[in-house]
């Protein structure tokens, strides 16, 4: 039987490890300037001397707090029966074996840490959230056991991505501020209400995912102005972000409606905005810029 544990650290975010040193450091230099105004000339150099080691043995516990979070028992295995994972209550889910069609190992901007990630191609068209490698489970490894053991074909960056593929188009320009939790949509009357009449089409065509999948998407090429890929996924949980709208269907649907209602008495050129809550405290605007042309 083939088999390949590993363990993905739930925490031990790089970024904040950086951030860490850095606020040390910042706070070290700060302490200096204030040791060069008020201690006297005789204690400088020693007071300054003892900055160094003081620094080191802060920045060194940061360090050992993020390593101590890559140490623990494995949390990933993949087997002959499939890929299974503990989640953060300790349940196991598992991707059996028979529902992987491929797979593909690349970087993603998705995972914590600048590492090769595995990516596991489902049926019903979902794919596996990507699962960072660390040592046991090198990329040379994962490859053998998939190809050899499962007899999968491993996908290229391309054929995985599938950039150039669109469900439908719409003549609408959007753009999205995420800082201030805003959504902007330009376009005719009509062209506006195509667009989110696809709402309400991927609440009710899209399947939700199963677990540890990503949603699934319908991708809308916005062509007006500087042409751009929307995706619409269907999810359990919301998240929007520049160029996604994720939401469970009941949620979709709403934008649909409360859009198309409010469309429907506008003028050829009119500014409208709704509200769209996901959560308390996270309420996002909808800007809807109606033009003649």
């Amino acid at each position: 039987m083939s088999s390949l544990s590993w363990r993905v650290p739930a925490s031990a975010d790089p970024s904040l490890l950086r951030l860490g040193l850095a606020q040390i450091g910042l706070a070290t230099v700060v302490a200096a300037l204030v040791l060069f105004v008020a201690v006297p000339r005789e204690w400088l150099a020693p007071a300054l001397l003892g900055l160094i080691p003081l620094a080191v043995i802060m920045a060194f516990r940061r360090w050992v707090a993020y390593r101590r979070s890559f140490l623990g028992a494995h949390n990933v295995r993949l087997d002959d029966a499939g890929l299974h994972w503990l989640d953060a209550t300790g349940h196991e889910n598992t991707f059996a074996r028979a529902d992987v069609l491929g797979f593909h190992i690349a970087r993603h901007h998705d995972t914590l840490r600048a590492v090769p990630a595995l990516t596991l191609h489902l049926a019903g068209g979902f794919e596996s959230q990507p699962i960072e490698l660390h040592p046991p489970a090198t990329d040379d490894a994962i490859r053998q056991l998939l190809v050899e053991s499962w007899r999968l074909a491993e996908l290229n960056e391309v054929e995985a991505a599938q950039t150039a593929d669109y469900d439908a188009a719409v003549s609408i320009y959007g753009e999205c501020h995420e800082e201030f939790q805003e959504w902007h949509w330009e376009g005719t009357k009509e062209e506006l209400s195509r667009l989110f009449a696809l709402f309400a089409v991927a609440a009710d065509e899209l399947p939700l995912p199963p677990p540890g999948a990503k949603p699934a998407a319908r991708v809308v090429l916005l062509s007006r102005r500087q042409p751009t890929r929307l995706r619409l996924a269907h999810s359990p949980v919301s998240h929007f972000e520049s160029a996604t709208l994720a939401a469970p269907g009941i949620l979709l649907r709403e934008i649909s409606s409360r859009a198309v209602a409010a469309l429907a008495p506008a003028a050829s050129t009119s500014d409208l905005k709704f509200d769209v809550p996901l959560g308390p405290k996270n309420i996002w605007t909808f800007h809807v810029h109606v033009r003649p042309t």
